[in-house]
């Protein structure tokens, strides 16, 4: 009677430089060879919807908008942002306050409430770096339904989010791309695509598409990240350095 080995299908098993497939036939897991590199840790959002750390070797399997899960396998990339979760260190506010221990992804307990209190308020990490780039963050509704995103130089590229309807707003100043992904719980992980020479990474609390100048409103952030490359890739953790 023939094997049937199936890769994935909801049911995985891992293990330092191995992946298991599943056996249907007789309800156990088999090894798969395959070839893949990772000489560090990395994070991956597990079935629970928690963005968790796999170690060193071990194969990430993604459960980011596929209940069934997938293999993960990126390129290198770094976060070039110092705190990528710590929105009261590295980062600045203007017009603006941070609520932290707020539930987040998955139910994690890290996430922030971003509130305004005039016009335009928002929360920015001062930086300076080129070429194709991508800035995302992980967004949830509040008070408000909209955030924006805009990086400081060149054309100051700019896109909105709407948070309650996962959809893209208005972009412009040079936004190659654009996008909005379900995290689950109402949470999006959102993301602009840029190739400029930067000074500043923003997160606005938007009122509606294209617009922030209301001056009260509030959103949760979570987990931002800037790398080199023309879309995002999982969460890396940053806590006063750049992480690769």
């Amino acid at each position: 009677m023939a094997e049937t080995l199936k890769l994935g299908n909801g049911i995985w098993a891992t293990k330092e430089n191995s992946l298991l497939s599943y056996n249907d036939e007789n309800g156990n897991y088999k090894p798969l060879p395959f070839d893949f590199t990772r000489a560090s840790s990395a994070t991956v959002v597990n079935k629970a919807g928690l963005i968790e750390t796999v170690g060193t070797g071990i194969p990430r399997i993604d459960f980011l908008g596929n209940t069934n899960g997938s293999l993960l396998l990126e390129p290198q990339r770094t976060n070039n942002l110092l705190q990528s979760n710590q929105f009261d260190t590295t980062w600045s506010l203007s017009g603006a306050t941070l609520t932290s221990g707020q539930i987040g992804v998955g139910g994690s307990n890290d996430a922030w409430i971003l509130e305004k209190n005039i016009s335009n308020g928002r929360v920015f990490q001062n930086l300076t770096s080129s070429g194709i780039q991508t800035f995302s963050v992980y967004a949830k509704s509040g008070t408000n339904n909209w955030v924006s995103l805009l990086i400081n130089g060149g054309g100051n590229p700019t896109a909105y989010f709407d948070l309650q309807n996962g959809v893209v707003g208005n972009a412009s100043g040079g936004v190659i791309t654009s996008n909005i992904e379900s995290a689950g719980n109402g949470w999006y992980k959102i993301s602009i695509t840029f190739n400029e020479s930067i000074t500043r990474t923003r997160i606005y609390v938007a009122d509606s598409n294209g617009n922030t100048s209301q001056t009260s409103g509030n959103i949760y952030i979570q987990y931002a990240q800037l790398e080199a490359g023309s879309y995002p890739t999982s969460y890396i953790p940053t806590q006063g350095s750049t992480v690769t």
